[in-house]
């Protein structure tokens, strides 16, 4: 069985340079809440679209570790892939779109299979918080901080949250 999380927000801000700032790996650790560093490997493992990447990510007073997984972007279509090479059940894909002058509507999609981390992640969250949920939340938030206010992103929760 595989979960699927998706959400919408508004950037007021044009969709070809928000795609752009997106695409760059380098600009990972400035939207998504728990990555702390972000880098291309070299190329993904034969059938997996665009590049292998690694990244070390930060859960406040659970973990830190570092993982691999494939990043893909098409500048054409607006559309970012990533996900898991190996072992685990997980990717996402992210679009921007044009909503208006100077507006972008940024989707971002999950989706968790049973080899994946989610269970865990949702486990150990508050019983009233969707993590998974809340986790895509903060990351479209984070790109709007980021691209409007050139503020900082939202953190992940602490363990005592």
């Amino acid at each position: 069985m595989t979960n699927e999380y998706e959400q919408t927000l508004t950037i007021y801000s044009p969709a070809d340079e928000v795609f752009a700032w997106l695409a760059d790996v380098g600009n990972l650790p400035h939207y998504l809440p728990p990555v702390k560093d972000s880098w291309i490997e070299g190329p993904s493992t034969p059938g997996t679209p665009g590049d292998r990447i690694g990244i070390k990510v930060e859960i406040p007073g659970r973990y830190e570790t570092e993982s691999t997984g494939y990043f893909h972007a098409d500048t054409v279509t607006r559309r970012m892939e990533w996900g898991a090479e190996f072992g685990r059940d997980y990717s996402g894909w992210l679009t921007v779109n044009e909503s208006g002058e100077g507006e972008s509507e940024v989707t971002a999609h999950l989706s968790f299979g049973p080899r994946s981390v989610e269970g865990e992640v949702q486990e150990s969250s508050p019983e009233e918080q969707d993590s998974m949920d809340k986790g895509i939340s903060s990351t479209l938030e984070s790109i709007r901080r980021q691209i409007e206010e050139g503020s900082g992103k939202v953190r992940p929760p602490s363990a005592e949250a």
